[in-house]
C-alpha cells in the first residue's frame, strides 16, 4: 500500500519519493522508501535508490503506539475525529466508546 508520496525539487533535479507498506505472513510489518530521478545522484551516484525496513511482529503494536505518540504531538497533529474519518475511508473496523 502505497502511504506517501511526493516529488521533491533538489538543485541537481527532481526526486520521486514514494514509501510503501505491507504486512508478511508472519505479521511483520515492512517499509520500501523508493526515490527516482536525477536529484538522487547527488547522494547515491544513481537515478535510483530503494530503502527496505522491517518491524518484527513483536514489536508491531510499539511502533503504532510511537507514531501514534508522534503524530499527535508533531506540529500537524492527528485528531481521534480524523482517524475515525481515515477508517472510514479506507473501510477500517473500528469501535468508539465514551466516558463523561
Amino acid at each position: 500500500m502505497q502511504v506517501f508520496k511526493c516529488e521533491i525539487n533538489n538543485p541537481s533535479g527532481k526526486i520521486n519519493h514514494n514509501v510503501h507498506c505491507d504486512w508478511d505472513d508472519q505479521g511483520n510489518l515492512h517499509f520500501c522508501e523508493h526515490d527516482l530521478g536525477d536529484g538522487v545522484k547527488e547522494f547515491w551516484g544513481t537515478d535510483e535508490y530503494e530503502y527496505f525496513m522491517m518491524i518484527p511482529q513483536k514489536h508491531v503494536a510499539k511502533f503504532i503506539l510511537c507514531s501514534f505518540w508522534k503524530g499527535f504531538t508533531f506540529e500537524g497533529r492527528f485528531t481521534v475525529k480524523e482517524l475515525r474519518d481515515l477508517c472510514d475511508e479506507y473501510e477500517i473496523e473500528y469501535q468508539t466508546d465514551f466516558w463523561m
